[in-house]
């Protein structure tokens, strides 16, 4: 009887050192990936005035011998193919293990694959402390077009708590925000960068609903998107063979 309350005792303390270092779970507002087995698209539109311009995310969850992963890959108003990245979902994350961008050829018409170095990997944590916390994503990468020229990108997100409901075919859900500062940088132009402010709100369940962007010191490239809704792949290939007019 000594030793069972002696235990008990034990695994209270460790209980509470665990649970008690005032950090949030928020792992829920992260996307679903279970429910992303068999692959969604999330159709993302401007979130201000009439006019449209709408870019899609395909998003696929599957499980190899190390892991689970999240491929995404991003598709812009022309259905082309602008990013791939593969994240892995561990205990503290998502973590980038791959980032691919694509660049148009003017000559052939064709979208060209640019790999990237990914150098901090964060994308998004599940564990945070209210309003406080910087979480570091940056890669660089050598364009199609001028392989001597390095580009590199450095994000920082900043936990920034509860956000407003989000509202979503008819039902709300609760949300949080990460404040965004991102940096631009070309390191043959004598490291000229430019840099940009934002905001983004995931919602629970749901995983990402809007985001906004300003680059420049007068704000003169800026958007602002939400999620507009939720389809199956072969959705995205009726309305891009409708554009193509096939």
């Amino acid at each position: 009887m000594r030793f069972l309350i002696g235990s008990g005792v034990i695994c209270f303390f460790i209980f509470f050192a665990c649970s008690g270092d005032g950090k949030r779970d928020i792992r829920d507002y992260y996307f679903p990936v279970d429910d992303l087995r068999g692959g969604k698209v999330y159709e993302y539109d401007l979130a201000k005035g009439d006019s449209s311009s709408p870019e899609y995310w395909y998003y696929r969850a599957f499980r190899r011998d190390s892991g689970l992963f999240l491929a995404g890959t991003y598709y812009d108003d022309h259905f082309q193919i602008g990013q791939i990245v593969r994240e892995k979902i561990v205990d503290n994350g998502a973590q980038a293990r791959d980032y691919f961008l694509y660049e148009s050829d003017w000559e052939t018409g064709r979208q060209v694959q640019t790999n990237t170095v990914v150098e901090s990997p964060d994308l998004f944590p599940f564990r945070v402390r209210d309003s406080s916390g910087v979480f570091l994503f940056r890669l660089r990468y050598h364009p199609a077009a001028d392989s001597a020229t390095t580009i590199y990108i450095i994000r920082n997100r900043i936990f920034l708590g509860d956000g407003p409901p989000f509202v979503f075919q008819g039902e709300e859900y609760p949300c949080i925000r990460f404040g965004l500062r991102e940096v631009i940088g070309n390191e043959k132009e004598g490291v000229a960068e430019i840099e940009g402010r934002g905001e983004e709100w995931y919602a629970k369940d749901l995983g990402l609903v809007y985001y906004r962007k300003s680059f420049g010191t007068k704000n003169q490239v800026s958007f602002e998107y939400r999620l507009k809704d939720i389809f199956p792949m072969s959705e995205l290939e009726k309305r891009a063979a409708v554009f193509f007019g096939e």
